[in-house]
């Protein structure tokens, strides 16, 4: 009789960690960002998004993800934000000097002329799911105009076959969307690419003023 009441005490236990550990509060993932010094930060005030582009074996609607890029960026209110026309001759340059590793610095001074820019975001496409369950991962540099250096950078997978994905999303429904618990939710999120891609974009972006 003590064997099976142990035994029970035990499942009870585990029934218990396993309720707790599903009522777990939604909570945002960790994302790998980097910030320069606020003095390299300041200087940054007018920025331009490049034509995002995508890893050789990884096709992607990367002009539907810039688009998010852009909103988000805009909504921060910290940049003058000016896309790059796909017709632009730097864009190519740009990407191809990438690369290396290093913006090209002749394209860069030309844009600057040009656009009168402070700085230069870029963003790849490293990893594309659009449907259930979808994942995005993304590399992100704003590199300075007057450095040729990256002051903000951001590298993150964000895959809803991961629990923590699952969480940092539910997290963002609660809060940015104001979700009020009607039918689906969260879940909706799941089902819309365009939607998926604006989480992402957020979750980005506002590491900015996160750090």
């Amino acid at each position: 009789m003590r064997r099976v009441s142990i035994a029970f005490g035990c499942m009870a236990l585990g029934l218990l960690a396993t309720g707790c550990k599903i009522a777990r509060a939604p909570r945002p993932q960790r994302i790998n960002t980097y910030l320069a010094e606020p003095g390299d930060l300041d200087s940054i005030r007018r920025i331009m998004v490049l034509p995002f582009s995508s890893e050789a074996s990884t096709p992607a609607n990367c002009e539907g993800i810039r688009d998010a890029f852009l909103t988000e960026l805009q909504k921060i209110r910290r940049f003058e934000v000016v896309p790059l026309p796909d017709t632009a001759q730097e864009s190519r340059e740009l990407r191809e000097s990438l690369r290396t590793g290093r913006l090209s610095a002749p394209a860069m001074v030309r844009l600057c002329n040009r656009y009168s820019l402070d700085g230069v975001f870029v963003g790849t496409v490293v990893s594309w799911r659009p449907y259930r369950p979808p994942h995005l991962g993304m590399r992100t540099y704003l590199f300075s105009v007057h450095s040729a250096e990256a002051v903000w950078a951001v590298d993150a997978m964000f895959d809803t076959n991961d629990l923590a994905t699952i969480s940092d999303l539910r997290d963002y429904t609660r809060r940015v969307l104001r979700d009020d618990g009607n039918l689906h939710g969260w879940e909706l999120t799941l089902l819309s690419p365009s939607m998926f891609t604006k989480y992402v974009a957020h979750r980005f972006v506002t590491t900015w003023i996160a750090d």
